[in-house]
């Protein structure tokens, strides 16, 4: 059974009001929507009409995920506070970690985002790994300069540097 501070329970209150304003549906991806429950339940069981290419998909910025991260991390790091034992935010790091040292282009750089944004500590091997995938996307971007995964991949991986540089031991 959970049972909250009042302080968490404020934190909790205030996200979701901020989680429910227009200017948050933009950082979800669903910005051209009245309400957000229109485009959650637009694929329910009974509108069949619904195709994923029968709507025009915004896209998902860095950036924005790393704003919806720190604002996740924010809730849970408030919630973890009332459960002494509680190993949430390892697990998330653990498998942040695990998909952004995976190559995927889809998964790789908003993993990488979310390894910056969420981690508490890093080693010199994992900033070593992080600037092997920043090489790799750099060379691969001048190969082609139309490679738009490349170009991800470089700003995530920078975004990530950036968050953990001030981890690193002087």
């Amino acid at each position: 059974q959970l049972h909250s501070t009042e302080e968490t329970k404020q934190v909790l209150k205030l996200s979701l009001t901020e989680f429910s304003l227009p200017k948050f549906y933009l950082l979800f991806g669903i910005s051209k929507v009245k309400s957000a429950a229109v485009i959650a339940f637009r694929s329910s069981y009974r509108d069949r009409s619904f195709s994923p290419g029968s709507y025009e998909r915004e896209t998902f910025a860095l950036t924005s995920l790393e704003t919806v991260t720190e604002a996740l991390l924010e809730i849970m790091e408030a919630c973890m506070r009332d459960v002494p034992t509680c190993k949430w935010l390892d697990q998330w790091t653990e498998l942040a970690q695990k998909f952004a040292f995976q190559y995927n282009p889809s998964l790789q750089p908003r993993a990488l985002v979310v390894f910056g944004c969420i981690s508490k500590r890093v080693s010199h091997g994992q900033i070593k790994q992080i600037i092997r995938i920043l090489s790799k996307g750099l060379e691969s971007c001048l190969k082609g300069p139309d490679n738009y995964n490349s170009q991800v991949l470089i700003e995530a991986t920078v975004i990530a540097l950036t968050k953990l540089q001030p981890l690193l031991n002087k």
